[in-house]
């Protein structure tokens, strides 16, 4: 067996590992039989809800800046580092922004097991269950952690030529993702999944949201973005990044509107996060000497979708359409202009066929996504009736 095999060997058996053991462990907390009556147990408080938000806003930020100083030194040094060198600083930072969010995640669980202890329900999956958006940010972390084998071996396997789309990159950034949701989610299971919430509270389930937002776009878009563009990203198909960039905002945007109702919410988000990457940029910037390129700017779409919305005042299908179509529109005012200056050098030339693909595949991309951003608004809101309106997709009558 050569050593690349048995690389491939080891990283497989870590990550079945890793996965499983999650999986395994989510189906006992979520899943399985004989935990008795869920109402039974006590939900976490507004205070206790508010707290862990923040703690896993804290945690993810560290995650988003690690990212991005990651793949900054690894423009400027060359180096993937791998085996005995895979925890260089950058690591560090995100694994350890994992196990800080594990600690943060598993306070919370004890807070909840407090007060359930006292009236006599003493079944973790109780709590859980009772809470699920606590037991899920613990699941996230703890996959963060045990995926660092798999991916050290990763970076050892393919060196160089690692690319962001790996399987262990792919879940960690998922993972990652999920706590922030997981935290909005639990701080409208704090208010009961209230249509209305607070101005602090709207700004803070934005943050959260840009935070997951960040680490999504980051493992989709970042080849595009770190220097020069490799081999293996320019050999992807033309319009591949545009499409990313546009589903990945396209979803967030919308369920942005659905989580905190307003005239100008898509508007607000994309101001968050832009400005949130300029500041991170300059950081690490700082540190390394460099940073990724900005994203593909939305501002445009975002700031359409939100006038659309509030001008035309449709349902169901056609306000699919309509938010899938002024997005679309605006976004490529500005996103092919911007691929064409900076990154023709590295790209095949658009043709007319590229731009008219790019159009045709963001606008259907959108409107397969904007249902499924609508659901998963309605879940993180926990409120079953909204959650029936959910499914009853047509019915919708989201507020603006």
């Amino acid at each position: 067996m050569s050593g690349n095999e048995s690389l491939w060997i080891q990283g497989l058996i870590f990550s079945a590992i890793a996965i499983g053991g999650i999986l395994l462990v989510a189906w006992w907390l979520y899943f399985s039989s004989g935990a008795g009556n869920v109402e039974q147990a006590h939900p976490a408080s507004p205070r206790v809800a508010v707290s862990l938000a923040a703690m896993i806003a804290l945690s993810t930020g560290l995650m988003v800046f690690g990212g991005y100083w990651d793949a900054a030194e690894h423009v400027v040094t060359g180096i993937v580092p791998g085996g005995d060198d895979f925890l260089w600083p950058p690591h560090l930072m995100i694994y350890g922004a994992f196990l800080l969010a594990l600690l943060i995640s598993i306070g919370g669980i004890v807070a909840l097991a407090i007060p359930n202890w006292r009236v006599g329900v003493r079944d973790p999956r109780l709590w859980v269950r009772r809470n699920p958006y606590v037991g899920a940010a613990a699941l996230a972390a703890g996959y963060g952690l045990l995926s660092v084998p798999g991916d050290a071996i990763w970076h050892l396997l393919f060196g160089i030529d690692l690319t962001a789309w790996s399987p262990p990159h792919i879940f960690i950034a998922v993972a990652g993702a999920a706590m922030p949701l997981s935290a909005i989610g639990l701080l409208f299971q704090g208010r009961k999944g209230a249509m209305v919430v607070p101005s602090a509270q709207s700004v803070g389930v934005l943050l959260l949201l840009a935070l997951a937002f960040h680490l999504l776009i980051f493992i989709g878009v970042l080849e595009w973005e770190v220097g020069r563009v490799l081999r293996l990203v320019a050999e992807r198909p033309i319009w591949l990044y545009p499409v990313l960039v546009a589903g990945i905002s396209f979803f967030a945007l919308i369920l942005g509107r659905r989580l905190v109702p307003g005239p100008w919410t898509a508007t607000t988000f994309t101001l968050l996060y832009f400005a949130s990457r300029l500041g991170i940029a300059a950081a690490v910037t700082g540190l390394s000497g460099t940073a990724p390129r900005l994203t593909l700017v939305f501002f445009l779409g975002a700031l359409l979708l939100d006038i659309a919305t509030q001008k035309l005042h449709f349902s169901g299908w056609r306000r699919v359409m309509l938010e899938a179509g002024v997005f679309t529109l605006g976004f490529i005012l500005v996103a092919l202009p911007t691929i064409v200056f900076y990154l023709q050098p590295y790209l095949p030339t658009f043709t007319a066929m590229d731009h008219l693909l790019t159009i045709v595949i963001t606008f259907a991309v959108c409107a397969f996504l904007h249902p499924l951003a609508v659901g998963t608004g309605g879940w993180l809101r926990g409120n079953a009736e909204q959650r029936g309106q959910d499914v009853r997709y047509g019915k919708i009558q989201v507020a603006t």
